[in-house]
């Protein structure tokens, strides 16, 4: 049962700065994943194609699969020795990177 929290109520403008928000981060992740495709094949072919972070953001089962593949690939590229591709595909999306407004 969905009850609300009298404590917490539901703010939407907070509800969508959040989303503003998720939506620029899977935008710059979805930008990093295709320079990474042009350079590793593992990228390539561990990872959905088409923008699979944004897509993530509105399907459950993207959301499964990109998880998935985050794991498979940072496994991959751990047993690689090249956890420098890993990290790229975090570029430009940490907590100082994106402006929030929430």
């Amino acid at each position: 049962m969905n009850t609300t929290n009298r404590l917490h109520p539901p703010d939407p403008v907070r509800e969508a700065a959040e989303l503003t928000h998720e939506a620029a981060a899977a935008r710059i992740h979805d930008a990093n994943l295709d320079r990474l495709r042009q350079e590793d094949q593992d990228a390539d072919r561990i990872f959905p194609p088409g923008t699979a972070f944004t897509d993530a953001l509105v399907d459950d089962d993207a959301m499964d699969r990109i998880g998935v593949a985050t794991e498979a690939y940072g496994a991959a590229k751990h047993a690689a020795g090249r956890m420098d591709l890993f990290h790229r595909l975090f570029d430009g999306t940490g907590d100082d990177d994106l402006p929030w407004n929430g």
